[in-house]
């Protein structure tokens, strides 16, 4: 059975939304050619404030969060997504790996932590991971 990944929105299906920022941005033409509009929505953020509303208008069903392009900890951004929308999942790209800092990460839900350099070929994994979860999720329904 293939990966439905669109869920229902307004009466119609719609692609998987990513929001991403930093480091990930440079990836968005590759990923826009590679998975296709049909099956993924990139959205860049320029800011914690661009991701947040994002998140609040309920337009990604992902989050790339680059902690050299977040201007507070990507932990306490994090934080604050999870109060918008628990469901959301989040991709952390960083080049901490101080245990403390990732239990921290793990106990905030994050969908998962990716030591940087972020890779094409890394990025792609995790977006495939996430469509999974999501149809997972969502066949639940």
């Amino acid at each position: 059975m293939p990966l439905t990944t669109s869920r229902m929105q307004d009466g119609r299906l719609v692609p998987f939304g990513l929001v991403v920022n930093g480091e990930a941005g440079r990836y968005i033409s590759a990923l826009r050619m590679i998975v296709g509009p049909r099956w993924l929505e990139t959205y860049p953020a320029r800011d914690d404030g661009e991701v947040l509303q994002l998140v609040r208008q309920g337009v990604p069903d992902a989050v790339v969060l680059d902690d050299e392009a977040t201007e507070v900890d990507p932990l306490k951004l994090l934080r604050r997504i999870r109060r918008l929308n628990e469901m959301t999942l989040v991709v952390l790209l960083t080049g901490r790996t101080d245990r403390l800092w990732l239990e921290e990460a793990l106990r905030l839900a994050a969908f998962s932590v990716v030591v940087k350099p972020l890779r094409l070929e890394e990025l792609l994994v995790q977006i495939h991971r996430m469509m999974i979860r999501m149809d997972m999720l969502l066949r639940r329904r």
